[in-house]
């Protein structure tokens, strides 16, 4: 696809100048300079894809450098890992190879002859992603090897993280690079749904928000054979920071010590924003709902109301009851001994050290987004010491609305009154 784009323009720019070999003043100029720059293109193009497959030996490597330890660590299922990492890895640098002609700047024909350090992070994503679909429809690891697919995808995670800003502040944003970044947003997104399900962290309908992008893009094109209008979306900050925090969460849910009704609670907070933004975003891509219409203003407008002012007030409220009947029912507050038993029965050197950290983020954290300071950072740091309370001593009413309300205040900050929301401009600005 790639060449056939090349030489179309190629081919029009030729077309051109023999057409029309009298044109001159500005057409002529403009006819000349597409055509150099199409020849250009099609000279970088082909540079680009001497790289992709330098990219492809080094993927290659990779992957048969995990599959030689996993032969040793997990003789078992170690073929089957390579397999389904293998198709992974294909279906990547298919991607790759579609988008190298889009590595251009917004707004640019001419073609950038590197992939800039937004794409290679990117690669880097899409490398991490396919090692851990091996471990697809296989059981969940033992020991420490049950730890390498959180490992991955968090490393994903960061990827994705920087690769924005890199490309930014290099001045290398390129197409290819929101092209990478959407395919392996969906793909990693499906992945670990499948593994979080299989491994009965997550329920099985969870899969469906892992194929909602899929979904989506489906419909996008069936819509577009059928000659149907497709209507533009328009910016979201909302949209980015619950897919951030879904994105979070997906790395959370794979950890080996997360108890799955935590993570069915968690899971079921963090999805019902992330499917009622691709419902609100279908119903406007497909012309049922208008944006700019006024009914949809108003109900935007009490919406943003309540979920900006008056739920984050209660949230504060109800949190600060839960935690205290939670703290109530430990007998040391400092070092909760439930927490500290776990803790040693695991192994972890320390136990009594690593209690008493747990019990005093819990009362710090709490008493921080009580007041508003640091708001959504102190929540996520409060899901560690509820999520220890549920493991220890199971779900109950208290621990698990004190999750809830944690994660929903994650999602929607604490509202007015906050002492000290410092973070909140970083979660609507993009870095670089």
């Amino acid at each position: 696809m790639s060449h056939c784009v090349t030489n179309w323009h190629v081919h029009s720019a030729l077309m051109t100048s023999r057409k029309y070999p009298a044109i001159k003043g500005h057409q002529g100029q403009r006819s000349r300079k597409m055509m150099i720059t199409s020849s250009e293109n099609q000279r970088i193009l082909r540079h680009l894809q001497q790289r992709w497959w330098g990219i492809t030996a080094v993927w290659l490597t990779h992957l048969l450098l995990v599959y030689g330890w996993l032969r040793q660590a997990w003789p078992e299922h170690a073929s089957r890992w390579v397999l389904f990492a293998a198709l992974a890895m294909v279906y990547c640098l298919w991607i790759v190879w579609r988008g190298l002609a889009e590595n251009h700047r917004a707004g640019e024909r001419l073609l950038l002859a590197t992939l800039g350090w937004g794409n290679r992070l990117s690669l880097m994503r899409g490398l991490a992603i396919s090692l851990v679909a091996g471990f697809l429809f296989s059981p969940w690891p033992q020991g420490a090897l049950a730890w390498l697919p959180v490992l991955l995808y968090t490393a994903a995670d960061i990827a994705d993280y920087l690769d924005g800003y890199a490309a930014r502040v290099t001045n290398h944003a390129t197409s290819l690079g929101e092209r990478l970044d959407m395919e392996f947003d969906g793909m990693g997104m499906l992945v670990v749904s499948i593994l979080a399900v299989w491994y009965g962290q997550l329920p099985w309908w969870y899969l469906t928000l892992g194929l909602a992008r899929y979904l989506f893009v489906f419909g996008l094109w069936w819509r577009k054979r059928r000659r149907m209008p497709v209507y533009e979306l328009q910016p979201s900050v909302h949209r980015r920071i619950f897919a951030g925090f879904q994105m979070g969460f997906m790395s959370a849910v794979l950890w080996p010590i997360l108890p799955a009704d935590g993570s069915t609670i968690a899971g079921t907070l963090f999805a019902i924003p992330t499917t009622l933004g691709f419902l609100r975003d279908w119903l406007v891509v497909s012309g049922r709902l208008d944006p700019t219409h006024p009914t949809y203003k108003r109900i935007q407008h009490y919406l943003v109301t309540a979920t900006r002012l008056w739920f984050p007030l209660l949230l504060r409220i109800i949190l600060l009851i839960s935690l205290v009947l939670l703290y109530r029912t430990l007998d040391n507050w400092i070092r909760p001994f439930p927490w500290q038993s776990l803790i040693t029965s695991w192994g972890v050197p320390g136990a009594a050290v690593l209690a008493t950290v747990l019990g005093i983020i819990g009362l710090l954290g709490l008493v921080m987004v009580v007041t508003g300071s640091l708001g959504r950072l102190m929540s996520l740091a409060l899901v560690f010491p509820i999520g220890f309370d549920i493991t220890s001593q199971g779900l109950g009413w208290v621990n698990g609305i004190a999750l809830g309300c944690v994660i929903c205040l994650m999602l929607l900050g604490t509202g007015p009154w906050s002492r000290w929301p410092v973070e909140e401009p970083y979660m609507v600005r993009r870095l670089g």
